[in-house]
């Protein structure tokens, strides 16, 4: 990993650490690619997370949650602040379930208004279990 990288790394992970939300979903950013406009957040299973008492996959505003988390993330690393939320499409695919779901964001595109990101989430056994798309604010 270059110095960019790694320093993109430890600032977005600084970033991650000030919302109290933050504090309940426990989101870990595992890779970033300041030039390619790519990241990549990770959450871990807890029973607090699970759909349902007796089940142990993810709820789905769990995964709405990172899904937003990572659009943010991907506009943050671009414009070096996170960016309010204007519109968030999410297409959940299959059940999310195992130890952990991954979500990999691109920015697409970051103008003097509005930023464009796609993220997809995959499950512990790497089948994509959700597709969103983000906008928002860079003003």
């Amino acid at each position: 990993m270059s110095h960019a990288h790694s320093d993109a790394l430890a600032r977005l992970r600084e970033q991650m650490e000030g919302p109290p939300f933050h504090h309940l979903l426990r989101p870990q950013a595992v890779d970033v690619d300041p030039e390619g406009g790519t990241i990549t957040i990770r959450l871990q299973f807890r029973d607090e997370l699970a759909r349902a008492k007796s089940d142990r996959a993810f709820h789905g505003g769990v995964i709405a949650s990172l899904i937003d988390l990572a659009g943010h993330a991907a506009v943050a690393v671009k414009i070096g602040r996170m960016a309010p939320t204007i519109d968030l499409r999410i297409d959940y695919m299959s059940r999310a379930e195992g130890e952990a779901i991954t979500a990999h964001a691109k920015l697409l595109k970051a103008g003097r208004s509005v930023a464009r990101v796609d993220i997809e989430v995959f499950d512990a056994q790497n089948r994509s279990v959700a597709l969103g798309r983000g906008t928002y604010s860079t003003i």
